[in-house]
């Protein structure tokens, strides 16, 4: 049983319905996002309903690289050892291309993607020594935004 899980991201969203869903099972939790109060009153809300887990709760900016690194070594021996790390952090602030918002697609990418890859090396560095842990990554289409991807061609393709 993966009895002691991290979760990115935890601070809303599928993150925030994970940490309830595995509170309720008995797991401890470990969890990270960049809103240290909104994980504050999630680690209460959790303790309050669970009693007997352990929740032990980090701020973390997915895009800064050494305190991904940090931060899943110190909550790995906080709790004893991870046995599964679900990378979810992420954002949806991107913007069609050719809209002048390329500083948004790329924090976006960069979170999504670079943050994505830095959180795997980091599990992956703890699980390797040990061969054992479960590595799960929650990816988006957020980037699709429900426009058809021909969106940006000029001129559009002509559909049958």
């Amino acid at each position: 049983m993966r009895k002691n899980i991290l979760i990115t991201g935890a601070s809303s969203g599928l993150g925030l319905g994970m940490a309830e869903a595995f509170a309720a099972k008995g797991r401890n939790l470990a969890l990270c996002a960049r809103r240290l109060d909104l994980l504050e009153a999630l680690r209460d809300d959790l303790l309050n309903k669970h009693p007997g887990i352990k929740v032990s709760i980090r701020a973390l900016d997915v895009c800064d690289y050494d305190a991904v690194f940090e931060v899943f070594n110190d909550l790995d021996a906080e709790l004893g050892g991870l046995d599964r790390i679900i990378v979810n952090a992420g954002m949806d602030s991107g913007r069609p291309l050719g809209t002048g918002k390329f500083e948004l697609n790329r924090k976006t990418a960069e979170t999504n993607f670079i943050g994505a890859l830095a959180q795997c090396e980091a599990a992956l560095a703890l699980f390797r020594p040990r061969e054992n842990g479960h590595l799960v990554m929650i990816s988006s289409v957020s980037a699709y935004r429900g426009q058809p991807m021909f969106m940006n061609t000029y001129p559009p393709p002509r559909l049958p």
